[in-house]
């Protein structure tokens, strides 16, 4: 997906406007759907570059997620709870929690650039 138009918009400003990130076991849609069950972290972006790419400034590490369960989006989120959903970004690599229940987001760049 990208970003939604509210993301786009966020992104495009002086700072970004997601705060704060999830994980989904399937397809968020438009609203954010198929949260997992590790909580949202809140994101440092670095950035932006000349090109208007926004990365996360350290990895993000997640836990309390169904153990050895499947992780297919990384959703962006304006608070920690509730909030605006502004897009979501398919996971590359390792894409399942461990047995514990934890992952780890090594990297996340999100381009503001509308295509």
């Amino acid at each position: 997906m990208a970003l939604n138009d509210a993301g786009l918009d966020a992104f495009t400003a002086s700072s970004p406007g997601a705060t704060h990130v999830s994980l989904h076991t399937a397809a968020p849609g438009t609203n954010g759907a198929n949260e997992s069950s590790a909580g949202r972290l809140a994101i440092t972006w670095s950035g932006p570059t000349s090109g208007g790419d926004m990365a996360a400034a350290a990895p993000l590490a997640f836990t309390g997620g169904e153990p050895n369960g499947d992780i297919v989006a990384v959703g962006l989120w304006t608070a920690a709870t509730g909030g605006t959903f502004l897009g979501w970004l398919p996971t590359t690599g390792d894409t399942a929690f461990n047995a514990e229940g934890a992952a780890t987001v090594t990297s996340l760049t999100v381009s503001a650039t509308a295509s």
